[in-house]
């Protein structure tokens, strides 16, 4: 039995020690994330509060898609990858929602993948007129997907007001509903 507790022990020491070893990493990482802030302030949103919802990625399009930008209006965000057969059905009711709902609510979505190309191909096959990121499937586990595509509208404090699994024709009702409710401000 000593034999067993001495492996043991000494594996949970190493755990221990990588533990310890990575913290420092994450607090190195926000140093070179401090030079961020004067570029949040020149946003429009200065005075925007960062919660577990918020990202700032590239987009597609060029330059980075910041949740800050959209302080003060709800936004539904689609997570998605380029050839998901879920995804591809539920772009052209999310390009519906965008086109429908003018300025009062924003639409963005986050293709998981790497490729800028992946987002712009997706953009193209429906054509989307809303922004696209990229390089979101840290984002993603952020908000706890477990898989593509995720629909998250959040109100106009960026708090997940709703959350769809997968997409279904069956969802449209609910979204739409889900949306004018908080556009009410409800």
């Amino acid at each position: 039995m000593k034999n067993f507790m001495l492996p043991l022990a000494a594996s949970a020491l190493l755990l221990a020690a990588c533990g310890k070893k990575e913290q420092p990493a994450a607090q190195t990482e926000p140093q070179p994330a401090q030079a961020q802030p004067a570029q949040a302030q020149a946003a429009p949103a200065a005075g925007y509060a960062k919660k577990e919802t918020y990202f700032k990625l590239p987009n597609a399009a060029g330059g980075e898609l910041d949740l800050a930008a959209y302080a003060g209006k709800p936004v539904l965000v689609m997570f998605f990858t380029e050839t998901c057969p879920y995804c591809r059905k539920a772009a052209p009711f999310i390009q519906k929602v965008a086109a429908s709902h003018g300025p009062g609510l924003s639409v963005v979505g986050i293709c998981v993948q790497d490729s800028a190309q992946a987002a712009k191909n997706f953009a193209q096959d429906f054509s989307l007129t809303f922004p696209l990121a990229y390089k979101g499937k840290e984002i993603s586990r952020n908000y706890r997907t477990q898989g593509v595509p995720y629909i998250y509208l959040l109100d106009k404090n960026h708090e997940v007001y709703d959350v769809w699994e997968g997409y279904d024709p069956q969802y449209d009702g609910s979204i739409l509903k889900a949306v004018e409710t908080v556009l009410a401000g409800k």
